[in-house]
């Protein structure tokens, strides 16, 4: 059996990842805001604790999954929170999706607490999350990062070391803006295809030639099922993430910004806990169309 394994966050990815650790033979106990999530993996062999702090208690690394920014603040300070459960020389591993200045103010802090950290977000959705086979990008100094890999072997197919604390947020950043752009520009290019007429069939083969990430959402989008994935509240989150940094460093980001003023007006409409594919039903509004496949087509 390898290091005991604090996990904490277990909400669409996370719940999926830890899954994979504790097939992997590692002893794992779980902590999430709602204890039923973490009751259900109880079933499969982790152990339940009630507070971040008592997670960390007693663990050699200790994994975080959680929403953003203020959630990851949440469960890693304060008198109920990891720092204050873990022992001296504890590796923390925030695999969170939160920008650089985050990753480096916590890494900072858990220093001064005389903990080690290494910031580990990753890419690939659901099914990489079910599969263990996630892209896992990883920052912070080299020794921890050895240190963490064996276990986040165990999570993804591409473990991979990107540099200093910041690198591996920011490349996170990079690939989910990419994301956002392919979605809504796929969004507008079926809604211009049904407006004019063409099957949206054959548009979606000729699409998906240009992304596979078109031939993974486009079904979502034709057949009006947005289940989500990946919700749009966190999609949205991290195109303003994004677009921060880069005010931050001074680089352009004119056709991400056009994602977000998107992505809003489908959070004014309560669409945040749908899939991120849903802003089509934005533009299909404003075109008055929907790009929907005919039933058995």
């Amino acid at each position: 059996m390898g290091p005991t394994v604090a996990f904490i966050g277990l909400g669409i990815m996370g719940g999926r990842m830890v899954k994979n650790v504790l097939k992997a033979g590692y002893a794992v106990r779980v902590q999430n805001r709602t204890m039923a999530k973490a009751e259900a993996v109880r079933a499969l062999g982790a152990t339940v604790a009630v507070t971040p702090r008592k997670a960390a208690v007693g663990a050699d690394i200790v994994v975080t999954m959680v929403a953003d920014p203020p959630a990851l603040a949440a469960v890693l300070e304060g008198p109920e929170g990891v720092f204050a459960g873990c022992r001296p020389g504890t590796l923390v591993v925030d695999m969170s999706t939160v920008d650089p200045a985050t990753s480096q103010a916590m890494a900072a802090k858990a220093k001064a607490a005389g903990l080690r950290y290494l910031e580990a977000p990753v890419t690939g959705g659901v099914g990489a999350a079910e599969q263990g086979t996630l892209t896992i990008m990883a920052g912070g100094s080299a020794e921890d990062f050895a240190a963490a890999k064996p276990l986040l072997e165990t999570m993804g197919k591409k473990v991979l070391h990107i540099g200093p604390m910041g690198y591996g947020s920011v490349l996170k950043l990079c690939a989910n803006l990419v994301g956002a752009s392919i979605i809504t520009s796929m969004n507008e290019a079926l809604v211009l295809a049904v407006k004019s007429g063409l099957d949206l069939g054959v548009v979606t083969e000729v699409l998906t030639e240009r992304s596979p990430l078109i031939g993974r959402t486009a079904p979502k989008v034709l057949s009006g099922d947005f289940s989500a994935n990946f919700p749009l509240k966190h999609s949205h989150k991290d195109v303003q993430l994004a677009l921060s940094t880069a005010r931050a460093v001074g680089a352009p980001m004119f056709a991400l910004g056009a994602v977000a003023q998107i992505q809003g007006a489908a959070l004014a409409k309560g669409f945040g806990e749908l899939d991120q594919t849903v802003t089509a039903r934005v533009l299909e509004e404003i075109a008055g169309v929907q790009a929907r496949k005919a039933p058995g087509a």
